[in-house]
């Protein structure tokens, strides 16, 4: 399978549809195995924690049912009060009895505990020459950061004929990943059901999380594994997804090369951010929406909530992106985290698109003319949000509720 060029957005069109990891021939589980896990084991550290899992689920229901077997046979047959029989005195200890039930059960639980400990390192600690993704989580999407620096730029719909749509990212077969994972707002949880094991996300904090690669079947040229948040965050949890898909190697150095933005428009880079990581939380057509929405933004008086306005300009926009909470817009919560790792090209592309969404901005084709023109502190200009015309009312506000940033934006 040779993936397509993406130096533009890509649509679905351009994306192989979802191939999920159930619906290939051999995925499915096997009696308790396919009832509790859906689908087969796929890699060694898979069969791993199946066979953890089912152990503490045979030990439970064993002593389950010889614990509760004695005990209606102890109480309603044995030792049930008989008329004219005298309640006997009870022993007040047995100690080859308390020695039994005390050392065999403790001695399985310490082989849980090994075994446990054992998987547990397995997922924390990777393997020599894996490969690192640096994950970053948001309210309420996934980010991923491969080592030549390159991001996914393929999205898929979450659901067929929805506009909610989560990215894919993609990585070779039978290969070792690490991640090494930090929140941007509050606590998520990376989750993938086919590989088992989920790990927490923190802000302030890297976590990390191990995995091996399934080999694909011959004849496969991918397959594809939901990810989830396991971790209640807000609203939009349920939406918070994406999908990992497994290709082989030649295909997954072939993606990476492809995944760059080199050739965008800042327009067309801006509109990428905001497909992947804002539009959850802000719309482009003047639409409500848990954050201000992106039409006409730019160039509009923007009321803040200690009552004073900003003008919506490059600069405005800049600090919304980088610190969220220094100027809150009136009638929304300041939910909105900092997105500093969103590179300086990152936040031109996003001031540009912004730009060109508002009718007190400069035409489209004057914004596509220059590269770093939008003066958003730092640029070669610094020509920041003069194109409001004088003789407008910037005063007025209707429709313009510019943003506080890009309220779920992350690399």
């Amino acid at each position: 399978m040779q993936t397509p060029m993406l130096n533009m957005i890509p649509t679905l069109s351009t994306i192989p549809p979802l191939k999920l990891s159930h619906e290939t021939p051999y995925a499915k589980g096997e009696g308790l195995s396919g009832l509790f896990f859906r689908n087969a084991p796929i890699t060694e550290g898979v069969v791993k924690t199946d066979a953890l899992f089912m152990l503490i689920f045979w030990f439970s229901m064993f002593f389950f049912f010889l614990l509760m077997g004695l005990m209606v046979y102890w109480c309603f047959f044995k030792y049930r009060r008989r008329p004219g029989v005298p309640i006997p005195r009870s022993p007040s200890h047995n100690g080859p009895l308390e020695l039994f039930w005390t050392i065999v059960p403790s001695s399985a639980l310490l082989v849980i505990f090994f075994l446990g400990l054992w998987t547990y390192t397995d997922r924390q600690i990777a393997k020599a020459g894996s490969i690192r993704l640096d994950l970053t989580a948001w309210k309420w999407g996934w980010g991923i950061n491969y080592p030549n620096g390159a991001q996914s730029q393929w999205l898929i719909e979450l659901d067929p004929g929805t506009t909610q749509k989560v990215p894919i990212f993609v990585v070779p077969e039978s290969e070792n990943i690490e991640m090494r994972m930090m929140s941007n707002d509050v606590i998520h949880s990376f989750w993938i059901p086919d590989f088992r094991v989920k790990m927490d996300v923190f802000p302030n904090r890297y976590t990390g999380y191990t995995f091996d690669t399934p080999t694909l079947a011959e004849g496969e040229d991918y397959r594809d594994h939901w990810i989830f948040c396991a971790e209640y965050c807000g609203d939009y949890h349920s939406e918070m997804a994406g999908v990992l898909r497994v290709v082989p190697w030649g295909d997954y150095q072939q993606w990476l090369t492809d995944q760059n933005t080199g050739d965008m428009s800042p327009i067309d880079l801006g509109k990428l951010v905001h497909t992947k990581q804002c539009a959850i939380c802000h719309t482009v057509d003047g639409s409500a929406n848990t954050g201000p929405t992106w039409q006409n933004a730019f160039g509009y008086d923007v009321p803040l909530a200690d009552g004073s306005t900003v003008l919506g300009d490059a600069n405005y926009i800049r600090e919304s992106i980088l610190a969220p909470q220094a100027k809150i817009h009136q009638g929304y919560p300041p939910s909105m985290p900092p997105f500093e790792t969103l590179s300086e090209r990152e936040i031109l592309g996003v001031i540009a698109y912004i730009e060109s969404l508002s009718d007190r901005g400069r035409p489209v084709e004057e914004i596509e003319g220059t590269t770093d023109g939008e003066g958003s502190g730092g640029d070669e200009t610094g020509e920041g949000g003069e194109s409001a015309p004088a003789e407008e009312d910037t005063g007025a506000t209707d429709g313009a509720q510019a943003p506080e940033g890009d309220a779920d934006s992350e690399t």
